[in-house]
């Protein structure tokens, strides 16, 4: 691929992605079912690529751009995350880090159990990893979706990443069409007091856009434009780290046929790496964190739009009822999750961080972010605040899932991944009620 057909291809992203935001600020019902402009634009793309119409000329490799943007929506991440010590993890988000722990690992062995069952009882012809699509597109979203389905097309099931695809997609308009009745359901039982709905949000909310006036800045200059502009200096970090994710993933994989060690993976470490560099070298007071927090949302978005326009529809004819069997399971098992679940281990104030919960466990973060901003239009708890620090030590759980996970179902280690992950849920049980239980308390009472 020349540097100029790569070009076109995020060139082609960038008018889908104007198009989705666009449809999104002047059509009202987009507006009311609060639809991403990246969903928008990706559909745009499935219609008139080569699943469509076939009108966008659209290089003959542009799926493979998802994979790229992945590592470096993983390298931003890494760059922005800082280490949380054990004790702000216990007195502050442990129950929350415990319930995220118990929801993902379920998630996906429910999934993983699910897709067995159908592979072995009801339609013998499926992958034995079948399940995996789901809790890929669901918590893990299209980014996930691409490294389980790439992992899986290594081991010879291609099928794997437009199936991925499909459901982060279907996830998203689960996510918020679900929500939203929750929230209503939540408002008549009087778990809530407040409840924005869409009548009552001004025109700027509505249209996603914010007022003159409330805008800010993105980053800070920490850098004078004399030597080098900052924004330079943060992007070659990002560059840095996904060309080194690549590189390093491909070395390490080289050791075993059966092991593939994802990019995702080594772009992850890599940035939380020379993060902490900065840090220890005092170079961290240089940097904006906003920035590479912008540079994920970005990557996100355009990965969105590329990951939607390369399913194939002819691909998703030959899956459709086992899909839905699948999809039903997981919405089903998902609500169990935030409203059983939940509950019991979140405390008094479960439902704000519950919700958030059902926004990522089924879409993404950011569909999180969009029902508790419902609830909490002003921000003013710390659910927000409480997952960041959980998420830490809980993304090292999901890198352990994503990249061995699909490994143990395609060659047959069921019994194996089922046993490591029931005792980790017992584990991460027993130290939220011995632990986390009391530790909060402890705090509470200072």
């Amino acid at each position: 691929m020349t540097e100029w057909v790569m070009l076109t291809d995020f060139a082609l992203a960038g008018v889908l992605l104007l198009a989705g935001k666009v449809l999104r600020v002047y059509c009202p019902p987009m507006q009311r079912i609060y639809m991403p402009a990246a969903v928008l634009a990706g559909i745009f793309g499935l219609a008139l690529g080569p699943s469509g119409t076939d009108i966008l000329p659209w290089s003959q490799g542009f799926a493979s751009n998802a994979g790229m943007l992945t590592a470096a929506l993983f390298a931003a991440l890494g760059l922005a995350t800082d280490i949380p010590s054990p004790k702000s993890i216990a007195q502050r988000a442990g129950s929350l880090w415990a319930f995220n722990q118990v929801a993902t690992v379920s998630q996906w062995l429910f999934a993983a159990m699910l897709g067995l069952f159908l592979a072995t009882f009801i339609w013998p012809g499926l992958n034995p990893g079948f399940g995996l699509v789901l809790s890929a597109g669901f918590m893990g979203g299209h980014g996930t979706s691409v490294v389980v389905g790439n992992i899986f097309g290594d081991l010879g099931w291609s099928d794997a990443l437009t199936l991925g695809l499909t459901f982060a997609t279907a996830g998203i308009f689960v996510s918020i069409t679900v929500g939203m009745l929750i929230l209503q359901l939540a408002l008549k039982l009087g778990l809530i007091r407040n409840f924005t709905c869409f009548d009552k949000m001004d025109d700027y909310q509505r249209k996603g856009l914010i007022a003159p006036g409330k805008q800010q800045a993105v980053m800070k200059e920490t850098l004078s434009a004399l030597s080098v502009d900052s924004f330079a200096i943060h992007v070659a970090l990002i560059a840095v780290v996904t060309a080194f994710a690549y590189h390093s993933a491909n070395y390490l994989s080289s050791f075993s046929d059966q092991l593939q060690i994802p990019n995702f993976v080594t772009a992850f470490i890599g940035g939380m790496l020379v993060r902490s560099i900065t840090r220890y070298t005092g170079g961290s007071r240089y940097l904006c964190d906003n920035v590479f927090n912008h540079a994920g949302a970005t990557t996100t978005d355009f990965l969105i739009v590329f990951g939607i326009s390369a399913i194939q529809i002819t691909i998703l004819a030959n899956y459709l009822l086992p899909m839905l069997v699948l999809l039903v399971g997981g919405i089903l098992f998902t609500l169990f999750l935030v409203l059983w679940v939940a509950p019991r281990m979140l405390g008094g104030d479960w439902f704000e961080k519950g919700i958030f919960s059902w926004g990522w466990l089924t879409g993404t973060v950011a569909m999180g972010i969009a029902l508790l901003r419902i609830i909490d239009p002003k921000m003013n708890g710390t659910v927000l605040d409480d997952y960041a620090i959980a998420y830490v030590p809980g993304s090292i759980t999901d890198v352990f899932i994503i990249s061995l996970m699909p490994v143990a179902m395609v060659y047959g280690y069921y019994a194996e991944a089922v046993a490591v992950a029931s005792v980790y849920l017992l584990v991460v049980l027993a130290v939220w009620r011995f632990l986390l239980c009391r530790s909060a308390g402890k705090l509470a009472v200072e």
